[in-house]
């Protein structure tokens, strides 16, 4: 059975053969050189690099790609009442972003001293996040601006995808980001702190925010799926269960990722939601809210998250939602001996035997300085259990 017969039947049902094994990188990944070490000689085209990492360790292919989309949406455009100023550098490391417009002016801060970007800083927009200390959103009047003079949202078209699916034919699967999640794209706009409080303390502002970014994420997601590809991802990492308790996901993100992931399904599409960090006390939620999809990346302590027991996981989720990852890459991968990884890749596949709906992977992506060898073990090791 071909790579792209066995992940479609782990997503869309049906027996594989086996359990896929693959790791988690995605293109950016390549471009950031986090597989330099696989590759010896690289050809300088992301996709065509990215599919010959996953041939040469001979693992099989889920083509994670990248949408060049901006967000949030179009606050990188410019118009006569929406005027994007990307003022230079103070101190020689905090970065303003301001938008003026005819009623006043937002703006978010970052803080880029010692980080390396790719060319223009606002191409960047994923690293800005992580780095911000300021963000545009602190009182209602603020999204009053925006939901008064933000552009039209453009008409993205994504041929990156049907590339992809063409080049990659049926070697395996492509997997094009959709969109972050809607709470993920909220707090893109407001301080992760402002934004925990919001629900208790502004009610309105959080819930006319919350409505914003579900339209924005589910505009963008149905244009993806309607691009190809075969499952699309969902980061929705910031709603971890180490952030916020079961209760506060419930009351106040749930209702919003369920009517995305609802919009998503019923463009026909298929969802790998994202939570690489801490989400045992959240998976009865993910139980309902994922049904018939797919979760990543179970992460251990060691990589931030809480599953120690894949078969804990799998008691709190049902068998028709698809379980990935689980091995950490961080300490183990990079750090740990053989012998260590050869035992701890055992360990899971004892865990997940006879469960149609695993795929071994990686929690997250590869650390730079993991060693070769270590990394051949771990896939030799799978070849073996398979």
């Amino acid at each position: 059975m071909k790579s792209r017969e066995r992940l479609s039947r782990t997503f869309y049902g049906g027996k594989p053969d086996r359990t896929p094994i693959t790791l988690f990188i995605t293109d950016t990944d390549i471009v950031d050189g986090l597989g330099d070490f696989v590759l010896k000689e690289k050809d300088g085209d992301s996709l065509n690099d990215l599919i010959k990492f996953h041939e040469i360790l001979n693992i099989d292919i889920m083509l994670r790609i990248s949408t060049d989309i901006y967000e949030p949406l179009a606050f990188n455009l410019s118009n006569e009442q929406w005027k994007n100023i990307w003022e230079p550098l103070q101190q020689c490391k905090y970065l303003v972003h301001k938008i003026v417009t005819p009623e006043g002016e937002i703006r978010e801060v970052f803080n880029v001293g010692g980080e390396e970007f790719h060319g223009d800083y606002f191409k960047d927009w994923m690293k800005l996040r992580n780095i911000r200390i300021e963000a545009f959103i602190k009182t209602e009047k603020d999204l009053e601006l925006i939901k008064k003079y933000r552009p039209p949202l453009p008409k993205y078209a994504f041929p990156n995808i049907a590339h992809a699916v063409d080049k990659l034919g049926d070697r395996g699967i492509v997997l094009p980001r959709a969109s972050s999640s809607v709470f993920n794209y909220a707090a893109g706009l407001m301080n992760l702190e402002d934004l925990l409080i919001a629900p208790l303390l502004k009610s309105e502002l959080y819930n006319q925010l919350m409505d914003l970014c579900l339209k924005d994420t589910s505009y963008i997601s149905s244009l993806v799926v309607k691009s190809g590809g075969d499952v699309v991802r969902v980061i929705g990492n910031i709603g971890n269960g180490g952030i916020v308790s079961n209760k506060f996901y419930l009351d106040y993100i749930y209702p919003y990722e369920k009517s995305l992931i609802y919009s998503i399904t019923s463009s026909g599409g298929k969802i790998l939601f994202h939570n690489c960090g801490k989400c045992l006390s959240l998976l009865p939620i993910y139980n309902e809210m994922l049904d018939g999809h797919a979760l990543e990346s179970l992460s251990t302590s060691d990589t931030g998250g809480d599953i120690t027991s894949l078969n804990q996981a799998r008691k709190l989720l049902s068998n028709n939602i698809v379980m990935i990852g689980n091995f950490d890459q961080i300490q183990l991968l990079r750090n740990g001996n053989i012998n260590q990884i050869k035992q701890r890749v055992r360990e899971i596949f004892t865990e997940i035997k006879n469960d149609d709906k695993f795929i071994f992977s990686t929690s997250d992506s590869l650390i730079p300085g993991t060693p070769l060898e270590n990394l051949k073990a771990l896939i030799d090791t799978c070849a073996e259990l398979i």
